[in-house]
């Protein structure tokens, strides 16, 4: 976790992957760049190999995909997963291409498992309700994360409720005022 002091004394907080995911990333890059190097060599080596398996297109897509995903990981790795700025909520969970952006008003609340390994972040877009997945097992600080982001909510007129297995934290609405 990094700290900024900004004025007023507003904090801005920067959260980064652990250390195993970017190891996790490079490894699979590395088996795709050995596999590709295999293939290669058996292509160009054999003519025969090109009717075998290995001229088959779902070798070549997996292989693509291997690339792909491992990439995604690795580079990913070196933005940080979330920060917490003083007036946007910025999360870049690695299942998704871009990263989410969050103004603090829009957020309508927060739904976390009790063993505290997933965050989901709803929040109000363009095009409706939407929300964000965040695995939490990535988060280096996760705890500080999750204390920082509570308070911040609670700040804000937000309540918990705990249902089950989850742990909600959802903004106060007024209760209409009955016929009495």
């Amino acid at each position: 976790m990094k700290t900024k002091t900004l004025s007023a004394g507003h904090q801005e907080l920067t959260f980064f992957f652990r250390p195993w995911v970017r190891r996790a990333g490079l490894s699979i890059v590395l088996v795709a760049a050995a596999v590709t190097a295999v293939l290669a060599a058996a292509f160009l080596l054999s003519p025969r190999a090109r009717y075998g398996w290995i001229g088959e297109a779902y070798v070549w897509v997996y292989l693509g995909a291997l690339w792909a995903g491992g990439l995604r990981v690795y580079v990913g790795t070196f933005h940080p997963i979330a920060e917490l700025r003083e007036s946007t909520l910025v999360l870049r969970p690695l299942h998704q291409l871009r990263s989410r952006s969050i103004s603090w008003n829009r957020i309508s609340g927060t739904e976390q498992m009790v063993p505290g390994d997933r965050l989901i972040v709803y929040f109000e877009g363009p095009r409706g309700m939407r929300f964000v997945a965040l695995n939490l097992n990535l988060v280096r600080g996760r705890r500080d994360l999750l204390r920082e982001l509570d308070r911040r909510l609670i700040a804000r007129g937000f309540a918990e409720k705990l249902v089950d297995r989850s742990r909600y934290l959802s903004r106060v609405r007024p209760e209409p005022e009955g016929n009495a």
